[in-house]
């Protein structure tokens, strides 16, 4: 054996070193960014069911608290003018869901008393229970939207009662 072989074989074995070093660094890269979109789809799947759980639209996951405020008010004036446009039980019921998912979301940040510009005097608990006599009065207001709509459509909703049952008689008609 000759001096350049020897030189050649200790040239591709240096070189066949060096590809395993990148081989290897390459797969310990690969694996860390698997590793780390696995973490994150568990950390959103577990931020989602957290906020399912706590009666929140899922689409919040992932969100700064002032961009899920204006998603759900953004959903509240989108109900809003739905029941504006019909006065329906059910559209008062998506209305009424959407205003207590902002409310609960509110409350649950304390967003509102961080957020706030103006002062309140006195200590924290009084600016809570200011927040929260402005949510009892929200609620109020809701409870009115539903005596009335109920009294508005008192005829209406007794009609759709009425064809309801001579639909169920239709069916144990068919039935028999």
């Amino acid at each position: 054996m000759d001096i350049d072989s020897v030189n050649q074989n200790l040239f591709f074995s240096a070189a066949q070193g060096a590809q395993r070093k990148v081989a290897e660094s390459q797969r310990k890269e690969k694996n860390a960014a698997t590793r780390k979109i696995f973490a994150s789809a568990l950390q959103k799947s577990h931020e989602e069911h957290e906020l399912m759980a706590a009666g929140l639209p899922k689409e919040l996951a992932g969100m700064e608290a002032e961009e899920a405020v204006i998603f759900l008010k953004d959903a509240a004036d989108l109900a809003a003018d739905k029941l504006k446009k019909s006065q329906l039980p059910e559209n008062y019921t998506e209305y009424r869901s959407k205003v207590s998912q902002f409310l609960r979301y509110i409350e649950k940040n304390n967003f509102a008393v961080k957020e706030r510009k103006r002062y309140i005097p006195g200590p924290k608990q009084q600016r809570r229970a200011s927040m929260q006599k402005q949510i009892v009065v929200i609620n109020q207001k809701l409870d009115d939207i539903a005596r009335w709509l109920l009294a508005a459509h008192k005829d209406t909703l007794q009609m759709l009662a009425k064809i309801e049952e001579i639909n169920g008689l239709l069916v144990d008609l068919m039935a028999t």
